[in-house]
């Protein structure tokens, strides 16, 4: 499961947030007669500065909290509701593909389900590097498959 740590969000949006209150200061500060380089208002330049300081770190923070929710619900969802089976590596190879310095792998796999017939698909997953010689051709894994959508699968490392 995907957990951020709530000091994550401290330490990167709380910097910001400081920031964003020492500008909003300085605006409350400067004389309302003080202008920048270019005739603007020093006094709502600095309100500007501020405002932007907090809005979009407070924006991308929550924007990614919602990312790592819905990839949460989706895995935990299949865990809950999913149908248990096995998937066998039929085939494996890397895409060239790196997220975090992760590989991603494209499978070939065979699903076999309890009361379904077993069908192929082609399902791509980050790896994490530690399982990458693990996991190979022939391999059994458990998997989680969405009872509506077959394609819609949960691979488990172990």
């Amino acid at each position: 499961m995907w957990k951020v740590p709530k000091r994550l969000y401290i330490f990167t949006t709380g910097p910001f947030l400081l920031i964003g209150i020492g500008f909003i200061i300085a605006g409350f500060m400067a004389s309302p007669e003080a202008l920048t380089d270019d005739g603007h208002s020093l006094k709502y330049f600095y309100y500007s500065m501020g405002a932007s300081s907090i809005f979009f770190p407070l924006l991308t923070s929550k924007g990614l909290s919602i990312y790592y929710k819905r990839i949460n619900d989706r895995e935990t969802n299949l865990i809950k509701n999913g149908i248990q089976g096995t998937a066998e590596i039929l085939a494996r190879e890397q895409t060239g593909t790196y997220i975090n310095e992760q590989p991603q792998v494209k499978f070939l796999l065979l699903i076999t389900i309890p009361g379904r017939p077993a069908y192929q698909i082609e399902h791509k997953d980050i790896v994490n590097l530690l399982d990458v010689g693990a996991i190979n051709v022939g391999a059994k894994l458990p998997v989680f498959v969405d009872p509506n959508n077959e394609k819609n699968i949960l691979l488990v490392y172990n």
